[in-house]
């Protein structure tokens, strides 16, 4: 192998080209090596600070916490006042008819409608609604559906 042939120049061409290459990629991934490893210190110290500033927040709303429970504890003058500004409860409701009394309802209705009593009538003296009555005028009375 000698220097003076063209292809010998070429092939130490061609090895040079490569080993510039080689050393370009080297160069670039420790480049790139040095600024994930900046990106990640600077990462750790805003994770960092953001752990503590967390804590800071989490004490403040303790103690938020604690100043509403006093606040909403009641003192006894806001409570004899409460007492008596407060409207008397308000009474019971009435006792809904038991089964037995509406049965004597519908039974008294059903003797109204066979005696022919008017829709009226049925309603304002067995407490039916006047769908109720219809119907029962229609069933029962002895002049028959046209009756209502």
């Amino acid at each position: 192998m000698s220097f003076d042939d063209l292809d010998t120049w070429w092939l130490l061409l061609r090895s040079a080209i490569l080993v510039l290459a080689f050393l370009a990629f080297a160069w670039g991934l420790l480049a790139q090596r040095r600024d994930a490893s900046l990106s990640f210190m600077r990462l750790a110290s805003q994770h960092d600070q953001a752990i503590t500033e967390i804590h800071r927040l989490a004490e403040k709303v303790s103690d938020l916490a604690a100043q509403v429970r006093e606040l909403s504890l009641p003192s006894p003058m806001t409570s004899q006042r409460l007492a008596a500004a407060a409207p008397p409860p308000p009474p019971p409701p009435a006792p809904l008819p038991s089964a037995s009394t509406q049965g004597r309802g519908y039974e008294m209705a059903i003797r109204m409608a066979r005696g022919g009593a008017t829709v009226e009538d049925i309603v304002a003296n067995c407490g039916t609604t006047r769908a109720e009555a219809r119907l029962l005028r229609r069933l029962h009375c002895a002049t028959g559906a046209t009756a209502a």
